[in-house]
């Protein structure tokens, strides 16, 4: 697993474009992970291409940071072939070992997720609809029900931020409305595999759209 660390230039065009739109900015950073493979008959070049799956997060700041962290080794070359200018210097990437982790292991984290429950539609009791979570109880709550399906405890945590985000997919279409929740604190490793597989697969949903990637530290 490799974690990069991104510092965008915000004067460049496509750095704007993208750091007011998470679609967008997910189709950049595709840019370093795609893998090249013969298409299919009728198939352009393009068409032919496949993207690893990574996850991303934006830290805010005087200067934009955009951290991101994958499964394959990235070629942030490709980006910035495609957009010159595009950071403001060499992109850093470092290799994750996960060897070091240990069952019952205590460590810091930081977390930006999209926390939702999924409630009965009181029109049409067949349907479902997934709601964000606005409340800081209800926030937390959710963390911890993920913790315990994801293979850690939750020590202490702290919503550091929450907010509901607008997005659009397609200029001039319907809003998106997102709830973003940034979260901080200390967990314990309680099932080392099932925590390994949500590090490398993410919490919730909107993964595509800066959330979920779970970052830790010892201490």
């Amino acid at each position: 697993m490799y974690l990069s660390r991104l510092l965008l230039d915000p004067r460049h065009k496509q750095a704007r474009t993208d750091l007011a739109n998470p679609y967008q900015m997910h189709a950049t950073l595709c840019w370093a992970f795609r893998k090249a493979e013969r298409p299919a008959e009728g198939e352009s070049e393009e068409r032919g291409r496949t993207v690893e799956p990574f996850l991303w997060r934006l830290e805010e700041g005087k200067t934009p940071i955009v951290l991101v962290q994958s499964a394959g080794q990235p070629n942030w070359d490709k980006l910035t072939e495609r957009f010159p200018g595009y950071l403001q210097s060499s992109s850093e990437y470092k290799p994750l070992p996960l060897e070091h982790l240990q069952p019952g292991q205590v460590l810091r984290f930081r977390l930006r997720a999209n926390p939702t429950v999924t409630r009965k539609d009181p029109q049409n009791p067949q349907k479902s609809k997934r709601h964000g979570l606005k409340e800081v109880e209800e926030q937390l709550e959710w963390l911890s029900r993920q913790g315990r399906k994801g293979g850690f405890a939750v020590l202490g945590a702290m919503v550091a931020q929450s907010e509901r985000v607008k997005m659009f997919k397609h200029t001039g279409g319907s809003p998106i409305v997102l709830q973003s929740v940034l979260y901080e604190g200390h967990l314990r490793i309680t099932d080392l595999e099932a925590f390994k597989n949500t590090l490398t697969g993410g919490l919730g949903h909107a993964k595509a759209l800066g959330f979920g990637l779970l970052s830790i530290a010892r201490g």
